[in-house]
């Protein structure tokens, strides 16, 4: 990436789209327990690890034009896609989009229209 950005998802071969807007951003990561996890019978925790740190990065994108809108909803429309993350370091994930929750927040022609959109993506 070229200049400091949070978020960005990788749209063709050399280019990835930064994503601007963003209003709040979180990132989760979850360890992935296989079937012998859980709690025996005398309250002893047995863990069996599969996957540590996968992703889940919830994100509010906030006051878009529509092209920026346009752009972020074709970078995601995919079964899935290359995205880079910060959670204190960088890292580069397969994920596909989850939830996403589009607002339109300011209504007129197709310049000046401004638009919302919370989105999660979820590492493969």
């Amino acid at each position: 990436m070229s200049n400091f950005s949070i978020l960005s998802i990788k749209t063709g071969e050399d280019t990835s789209l930064a994503l601007s807007h963003i209003v709040s951003y979180k990132v989760l990561l979850i360890d992935v327990d296989g079937e012998g996890a859980g709690t025996t019978e005398d309250g002893t925790t047995v863990r069996d690890i599969r996957r540590r740190n996968k992703a889940k990065i919830t994100v509010r994108l906030d006051g878009m034009t529509l092209e920026e809108f346009t752009a972020v909803m074709s970078a995601i429309n995919s079964d899935s896609f290359e995205c880079t993350y910060f959670h204190g370091e960088f890292s580069t994930i397969i994920a596909h989009a989850g939830d996403r929750n589009i607002e339109l927040i300011k209504a007129a022609n197709d310049k000046d229209s401004r638009w919302r959109l919370d989105l999660s993506i979820i590492e493969y």
